[in-house]
């Protein structure tokens, strides 16, 4: 595993033999009006900190129907205000430090140019102060995120959790398609027919709907859809051997959808 850059130099240098990689994500969570939200909200803000957002499934975009933005936000700040930054050894630590100064770059390179283009940074933003580096980055949650800024286009790999907002599931699908990396997206909906019209069309080696627990583990056959960069083929059981297919897989919890 590894970024789509790396994984495309890999399969240029393998030339004719078959190659299996996962690569980048540029996952989208969507949460829809008739969601729970609470449960919705806590997964965004998990799948942004777990491994301090460097995890190819991490909540890379947060795209909120409109009519539930302000609520969404609110839900979000306060479970973010609960991310404990500082030495991962600590329980009562939630949150460990970047890996290196590169992933440090990259996000503040993303956070730079989405303010110069008008996002709003909620929270977070920097580093902690007081550490023994600049690693340790806080949870920052930024709004008025729009599809021409990079932190929309390309993954970011650290604990930042960008918001769009959405009109309707067209408006929705667009957003989530409107990426060149396509590994693993969730949905959080009340609707089952809804939840299917958006695992239909949203394109993503993986959907998840309504799981709030595990959303941000890969399920096998996992792997990114075609027509992406983020992989070659499929991970898992009998898929592995099937990598000229197209598969795609979706988690449901049942117990949390209905029309």
């Amino acid at each position: 595993m590894g970024s789509a850059d790396t994984a495309e130099a890999i399969v240029r240098s393998a030339g004719l033999k078959r190659t299996l990689i996962e690569a980048s994500g540029n996952g989208p969570q969507i949460i829809c009006a008739d969601a729970d939200l609470d449960a919705a909200t806590a997964a965004a803000v998990y799948g942004t900190y777990f491994a301090g957002g460097q995890c190819c499934v991490a909540t890379e975009r947060l795209l909120v129907e409109e009519s539930v933005h302000d609520e969404v936000v609110e839900r979000v700040l306060a479970h973010a205000a609960e991310v404990t930054v500082g030495d991962p050894r600590d329980d009562a630590v939630t949150m460990g430090p970047l890996n290196n100064s590169a992933v440090l770059a990259k996000v503040q390179l993303h956070l730079a140019d989405a303010r110069a283009l008008g996002a709003e940074v909620l929270c977070g933003g920097e580093p902690v102060s007081q550490m023994p580096t600049g690693l340790y980055f806080l949870i920052t949650v930024i709004d008025a995120v729009t599809p021409e800024m990079a932190l929309f286009r390309e993954e970011s790999f650290g604990p930042v959790l960008p918001i769009t907002t959405f009109t309707d599931d067209d408006h929705a699908i667009a957003l989530a398609n409107d990426s060149d990396l396509g590994l693993q997206a969730s949905v959080f909906t009340s609707s089952l027919k809804r939840a299917f019209r958006y695992i239909d069309r949203v394109r993503a080696g993986s959907i998840v709907v309504n799981d709030s627990t595990d959303f941000w583990e890969p399920h096998p056959p996992f792997g990114g859809a075609s027509r992406t960069r983020s992989g070659w083929g499929r991970i898992g059981g009998k898929y592995t051997l099937l990598d000229m297919t197209d598969l795609r897989t979706a988690v449901i919890d049942i117990h949390t959808t209905a029309d």
